[in-house]
């Protein structure tokens, strides 16, 4: 007896999530099918009010106040290729709020720097009622990126739920060094919540 309620008493521990673990998650996840529109923008709502797309998507003025866009975060600041050359003044005569980061699609960058700011902003745009569009070159890995860790952080997901939500409404690849700094943000996490 005195061994069962031990065993009810003592918490199961949580695995850590590995590189590996992330990769199999996008392997086995459904993108969502193609859209059948010939727009050369490509976006998708992946939570309420939270949408990653492409360069085009992010300079279409227009779409992007038809959707109802208040705030905009670039994950490719910058000019030059693999850069999206947008910034404040791009935004600002449309009130939309903007943050940049000028990062490349690269293993090798530290994307996880950005993790907790960039939530923040998009945390905070939700809260005054407003639309985020979180966009790179092809919305595919570092915005991609970005939103999954929106989403680990604010709402609370763990790597491999989050990878999967946001694969499940758009056709996402974040690079290698991504998922792996995703895995550790999810490792230091329930490592955070276990002490």
């Amino acid at each position: 007896m005195e061994y069962l309620l031990a065993k009810f008493r003592k918490k199961d521990p949580i695995k850590e999530v590995t590189f590996e673990d992330l990769q199999a998650v996008l392997l086995r996840t459904q993108p969502p099918p193609k859209k059948k529109n010939i727009s050369i923008c490509d976006y998708n709502e992946i939570c309420s009010n939270v949408y990653v797309g492409d360069w085009n998507t992010a300079k279409n003025l227009n779409l992007l106040l038809s959707l109802g866009i208040t705030h905009v975060v670039n994950a490719a600041q910058g000019i030059g290729f693999g850069m999206v050359d947008t910034n404040e003044q791009f935004y600002r005569p449309f009130n939309i709020q903007y943050m940049g980061l000028a990062l490349c699609d690269d293993p090798n960058v530290a994307i996880n720097e950005y993790f907790d700011s960039v939530s923040n902003f998009i945390d905070d745009a939700l809260s005054q009622k407003g639309k985020v569009l979180v966009h790179c070159i092809m919305g595919i890995s570092r915005s991609a990126t970005i939103t999954i860790a929106y989403l680990m952080i604010k709402k609370g997901l763990r790597a491999k739920e989050a990878v999967e939500k946001v694969k499940k409404a758009r056709d996402i690849r974040p690079n290698n060094g991504f998922l792996k700094q995703l895995a550790q943000l999810d490792n230091d996490r329930i490592h955070i919540n276990n002490i």
